[in-house]
């Protein structure tokens, strides 16, 4: 259904706020007999027609996109960009009802009322009244001037405006690594090299937000997004988007879950990695030969950690400043074939750093030049990385994923180091493209920046499928709307202090709620002060209870450099991972079903608790695993308070019965954190000794299942690691019955 939508021009007074069109000022609404209300001359009643059209991809959904009538999004099916992948998963009929007032659209859950004059937007629930969304025209100063039109367009920009509700809370907007409730912030939605966790920039922004209205909003966008929500006018979320058209789309229902899967029945979903993808991962900036990645997996060995991939950074390269050719530097590493299969007698595979940027010294260089594979500006000329300073400051040049040759080119280029077992690509950077560019498609260069991290990760995972026919997985830093369906990604360049630890959690709770999947972080933060033997641990305890678990920073990061005690502890807590694999293999294998992410905000399952959609220094793990990470650098134990939801709770360790909702204080030792377990629940674990080295050795190992409280008595279906119903022995063991 497509409205025809009269945009009018409108001034601000410039000295008070509030915004004029040329119509009768009774009918704006403005308080003529204001005493101090200035002469007024109102602008020009010229016509600009705009279209709003309205469409139901699946149920309990609405896209609305409005455009200048005739512009070429109005046409598309919502695929145009890349981001959306499937775009009606199961269509529902508008319908059309026309008022003296409004032209009200419904469908068979959601009714959408488009006011006439002026033109206003409200959705509704049709089953209980209530209104999810509306436009901010309601909101007026003193003169009755709008202080924030419904829409408002400036050249190529497009604003829109929404009324927030008293006590409406707003998440998500991807990776931010501030408050996990966004109200009072501003966020500017571009894909930036962060330079850390502090900086107010993100590596993987997306637009996509939660409002405990009951709703989630998506815009299907490329193009830099300021998301004001409350910042600058307390009850306004205002959206402004670097373009002159608007393409939202409106997920609405009560649970939050079901909305991410209405999201990702459009965007697409994780496919769970391997079983061993789930393991401990080590690496640091960076390992200079082979020797010394084996000694380390030796030492693992040694010390009885498990321990199931190794990562090499830039040292394989020959030119390896901010370059990736894939000439493989002998001379450090020997033959890859080899090294890969010293590596798997210890038990271990290889993850690889890329990053999609070309030196001019490279020998391959002249080559993609001449094909036309790099990416070039409006003016012609060899497009350079921006924001990334470079050792040598020579121009990097970037891979046009758009080009469907040079993509393949940069696809082909990986088949050599599948064929040869390379596990894992780390797909660094990609933040870094211009805005003056023409990309070989045609993609208008404001939508190209942002969209620029989706089309690299997307490359270099499709590549590993095709090449290896297994799932996929990649180790990605940069990312936007559709990242998710790519997994994994890792939450940047994190401080090694308790600031950059906290910013972590709250970065990916952040992201949880915006592409849910398979995220993660570096263990001990990449950069900045030398780490504390007692925030090693902390931050290890927190690893070993994320999605994916990975040590890596700019110095060495394994737990035997941090001391006797920081690695006995680190031990425990690696192990302890090994033993809940059964149960993290279930969430995974659920969440790619469900498009749910792994770590959950605890408000994703009880988002009617005001409190817990708030909290965000803990975290669920899956549905029934509460994870409370200690902020803390020192060896002392310390005093944390936390917040629990309804039910019971008992504590992984000892059993210790919490009730919720509400807070719990407890005095922490460094070699604890608490996890507590949801009453009810049933957890798998498997046996863990001395004996394993990686996932590998659990593979034949049967199960034991772990009961919390009262439960149903009913055994949970189970899948195993080889995708097959998993073999449980023994009796349940009974937890604070």
């Amino acid at each position: 259904m497509t409205l025809s939508v009269d945009a009018l021009p409108g001034v601000q007074l410039g000295v008070m706020p509030g915004w004029l069109t040329g119509e009768p000022l009774e009918a704006q609404g403005v308080e003529t007999q204001m005493p101090n209300l200035p002469d007024i001359d109102l602008p020009p009643t010229d016509v600009t027609p705009f279209e709003l059209r309205v469409s139901a991809p699946q149920p309990s959904c609405l896209r609305l996109t409005l455009a200048p009538a005739g512009a070429a999004v109005l046409g598309d099916d919502g695929t145009g960009l890349g981001i959306v992948v499937e775009p009606t998963p199961a269509p529902e009929t508008v319908e059309v009802e026309e008022t003296v007032t409004h032209v009200v659209l419904t469908t068979g859950t959601l009714r959408l009322e488009v006011g006439r004059a002026p033109f206003t937007l409200r959705l509704v629930d049709r089953a209980t009244g209530a209104t999810l969304l509306r436009t901010a025209d309601r909101l007026r100063q003193v003169a009755g001037l709008l202080t924030a039109p419904s829409v408002v367009v400036d050249g190529e920009a497009t604003t829109l405006n929404l009324e927030l509700g008293p006590d409406e809370d707003v998440l998500g907007f991807g990776e931010q690594f501030g408050r996990l409730v966004k109200n009072g912030q501003r966020l500017r939605l571009r894909s930036e090299d962060a330079c850390g966790t502090g900086t107010g920039l993100a590596y993987k922004p997306v637009p996509v937000w939660h409002s405990s209205q009951g709703y989630t909003g998506f815009v299907n966008t490329g193009a830099v997004l300021t998301a004001d929500v409350g910042h600058s006018m307390p009850s306004v979320l205002s959206l402004g988007l670097d373009d002159s058209a608007i393409d939202l789309y409106v997920f609405a229902g009560a649970d939050p879950r079901a909305r991410l899967t209405a999201y990702t029945a459009l965007t697409g979903r994780a496919t769970a990695p391997q079983p061993w993808a789930f393991g401990y991962w080590m690496g640091r900036c960076r390992y200079h030969s082979s020797e010394e990645m084996l000694e380390v997996g030796r030492s693992a060995r040694e010390h009885g950690v498990p321990m199931d991939v190794l990562h090499l950074d830039p040292d394989w390269l020959v030119v390896d400043r901010l370059n990736t050719d894939f000439i493989w530097n002998t001379s450090r590493f020997g033959q890859r074939k080899q090294f890969v299969e010293d590596l798997a007698e210890l038990g271990l595979r290889l993850s690889v750093w890329e990053l999609p940027y070309l030196d001019p010294a490279s020998p391959i260089f002249e080559e993609a030049e001449r094909q036309g594979y790099l990416v070039r500006r409006t003016d012609g000329s060899l497009a350079s990385i921006q924001k990334t300073p470079t050792p040598d400051g020579r121009m990097r040049a970037l891979i046009d994923f758009t080009n469907p040759a040079a993509k393949r080119w940069w696809q082909e280029m990986h088949r050599d180091f599948l064929d040869d077992g390379v596990a894992v690509f780390k797909t660094d950077f990609g933040e870094a493209l211009p805005d003056d560019v023409a990309l070989f498609d045609g993609t208008p260069a404001n939508q190209a920046h942002n969209l620029y991290p989706l089309r690299y990760n997307g490359a270099v995972s499709e590549a590993i499928r095709e090449f290896t026919d297994r799932p996929p997985l990649v180790w990605g830093r940069s990312g936007w709307a559709g990242s998710h369906r790519y997994p994994g990604q890792w939450g940047g360049d994190a401080e090694s202090t308790v600031a950059g630890m906290q910013a972590t959690v709250r970065g990916g709770l952040s992201y949880a709620m915006s592409a849910p999947g398979f995220w993660s972080h570096d263990i001990g933060g990449f950069f900045g002060p030398e780490l504390t033997p007692a925030l090693y641990v902390r931050w290890t305890q927190l690893g070993a209870l994320s999605p994916l678990m990975r040590a890596h920073g700019l110095r060495p990061r394994e737990p035997w450099a941090f001391g006797d005690d920081a690695l006995d502890i680190c031990r425990e807590w690696v192990r302890l991972r090994y033993s809940l694999l059964p149960y993290l293999w279930q969430v995974a294998l659920e969440s790619a079903a469900n498009g749910w992410p792994v770590l959950r905000p605890l408000g994703l399952h009880h988002p009617d608790d005001r409190v817990a959609r708030s909290v965000d220094d803990s975290f669920l793990l899956g549905s029934d695993l509460l994870v409370v990470p200690v902020f803390d650098d020192g060896a002392a134990p310390v005093r944390r308070t936390f917040y629990v939801p309804e039910g019971e709770w008992f504590d992984l360790h000892d059993d210790t019965r919490y009730a919720g909702p509400g807070f719990h204080t407890v005095d922490v030792p460094l070699d604890r954190m608490p996890v507590l377990v949801r009453g009810g629940a049933v957890i798998p674990r498997v046996a863990v000794d001395e004996t394993v080295r990686s996932v590998e050795d659990l593979l034949g190992r049967p199960w034991t299942l772990h009961a919390y409280g009262a439960t149903d008595g009913a055994q949970p279906t189970l899948v195993g690691f080889d995708s097959q119903p998993a073999v449980v022995e023994g009796e349940v063991v009974r937890h604070g019955a």
